[in-house]
């Protein structure tokens, strides 16, 4: 059976409404693009030629069959672009936020062994490496010359193209301060709102003198629980280093 003008980019459409319902990304559909973009060529082409006879003459006029096809296929191509348009931005919305939700952790969001790596294309990489060196940018030119050990901190995480494990940096007698606190990679982002502004936490390893935004300073050793504002504690529960007690 034939597919109809304009089935192939629905499912596409209907592809995109999954991913976003999922939170997932989804492997690409080649087949499906390409598809598409081959029947946007042949009414791109039957436009033209259908309306070539029409095109600098005076008082030559489409009949209204012509006029219909006219309309139909400038239609169709249209719905074609737009449904192309929401599976592509589907994609980079789906990278972003599961680049925001790693707390802008390049081999924690997309590692070899995530279902979102697995599922990415190159074009997806080149997107997601972009993405996080922009926020990198503007995180820098906002907080100054503090971002710069943030800055070799991500110029290692790049390895995750080539499947190199994110080995964790050695204390170099760095404390971390206020301003790093509220760093916008310093954190997960959970789309959701907390049900609870305090949490309790367990160190899963030793993180030393930590300042919180209350000014405080803690020393968080590896087995102690603690119970913390949820925003102080949310770059160590990406990174790894305390668990949330449920």
């Amino acid at each position: 059976m034939t597919d109809l003008l304009g089935d192939t980019v629905q499912q596409l459409v209907v592809e995109s409404h999954r991913s976003q319902q999922t939170r997932s990304l989804l492997p690409y559909n080649t087949n499906h693009v390409r598809t598409v973009i081959r029947e946007s060529h042949s009414l791109s082409q039957s436009i033209t030629t259908t309306a070539a006879p029409f095109v600098g003459t005076q008082g030559a006029q489409p009949t209204q069959g012509v006029s219909a096809e006219l309309t139909i296929a400038a239609l169709a191509l249209n719905r074609n672009k737009r449904g192309l348009y929401v599976y592509h931005q589907q994609r980079l919305d789906v990278l972003k936020d599961k680049f925001w939700e790693h707390g802008g952790v390049l081999s924690a969001a997309f590692g070899s062994e995530t279902e979102t790596r697995r599922n990415m294309t190159t074009t997806d990489e080149v997107f997601a490496k972009g993405y996080a060196d922009l926020c990198l940018a503007f995180k820098t030119s906002t907080y100054g010359g503090f971002a710069s050990r943030r800055r070799r901190d991500h110029d290692d995480e790049d390895s995750y193209l080539h499947d190199i494990s994110d080995d964790e940096d050695e204390d170099d007698g760095f404390e971390v301060s206020l301003i790093e606190a509220v760093d916008l990679l310093g954190g997960g982002t959970n789309l959701s709102p907390p049900k609870e502004l305090m949490i309790d936490v367990r160190v899963l390893r030793d993180v030393g003198q930590v300042e919180l935004l209350s000014g405080n300073r803690i020393n968080l050793k590896q087995g102690l629980q603690y119970h913390l504002a949820r925003e102080d504690v949310e770059s160590m529960i990406v990174s790894g280093d305390v668990e949330v007690i449920e």
